[in-house]
């Protein structure tokens, strides 16, 4: 809930048409309704200003929600900042 805010200026900020970015999640340890909220946002936000969204999640505290969500099948979901790059 508290870093919620931070991510959703740092997406808007960092979204730019034509442009790919990925949201490294690797380090995050709890992911829970306010981040899954803002990560929904960001997926619209991209999807209208033309930018291609890539989420990497590694540990079960981000993938289990996305999972249980249905969130994973929305997202372009990998398992490195490499993978999502040159993907």
């Amino acid at each position: 809930m508290t870093t919620a805010p931070g991510l959703r200026t740092t997406v808007g900020d960092h979204s730019t048409s034509g442009s790919k970015l990925v949201l490294d999640l690797s380090r995050v340890t709890f992911l829970g309704s306010a981040g899954l909220a803002v990560l929904v946002e960001a997926s619209q936000q991209t999807k209208t200003r033309g930018v291609e969204l890539r989420v990497v999640a590694v540990e079960r505290a981000v993938t289990r929600p996305l999972e249980a969500t249905g969130l994973g099948d929305v997202f372009s979901v990998h398992p490195s900042v490499e993978s999502a790059i040159s993907s």
